[in-house]
């Protein structure tokens, strides 16, 4: 009988015990909030001129600085991708227009970054999807992208006004 009493007294003190128990953790909260990217349009136009039709095959190129020149903001110091499409170039329109023979052109980029800089000083060159850090500018991440590049013409080469879309695509790494 003095071992059940034992027991039971036993019993009620580790329960007890175990009841009275109290653990406290803490963790702490933090957030990161990013400044969305965007990117807008200085001067949208890749523009070749006019070119005369020699009757041979050459390429025309237009330099970067000549050309279309875009401002991506984001958060400052953060890495983004840059990716652009590959442009086929078609005269559909003008021959819609005015007849003649279909044509087309490949476009091939040549596009560069000037980091914060808002003139082309120091170009540096951005390869199709690869990975780019915005300068920080007064607490914005900024770069400035500038777009030129080349045309292969052929001997034969269709007559007519061509024309296509460039586009370049930004979002965070």
């Amino acid at each position: 009988m003095i071992r059940l009493i034992k027991h039971t007294l036993m019993f009620f003190l580790m329960y007890n015990l175990c009841i009275g128990q109290q653990y406290n953790i803490s963790a702490t909260g933090q957030v990161n909030m990013i400044k969305p990217l965007s990117i807008t349009s200085i001067n949208s136009t890749i523009n070749f001129g006019e070119i005369i039709l020699s009757g041979s095959n050459f390429i025309k190129s237009l330099s970067p600085s000549e050309g279309a020149i875009f401002k991506i903001e984001g958060h400052p110091n953060r890495n983004v991708i840059i990716s652009f499409n590959p442009v086929t170039l078609s005269n559909s329109e003008w021959v819609a227009q005015n007849g003649g023979t279909l044509g087309t052109l490949n476009f091939e980029a040549n596009v560069v970054h000037t980091g914060a800089n808002s003139s082309y000083q120091s170009p540096v060159s951005v390869q199709n999807g690869n990975s780019y850090q915005l300068v920080n500018s007064s607490g914005i991440g900024i770069l400035y992208l500038w777009v030129g590049g080349s045309i292969n013409i052929q001997a034969n080469q269709p007559v007519g006004d061509y024309q296509g879309i460039f586009s370049i695509m930004v979002s965070y790494q």
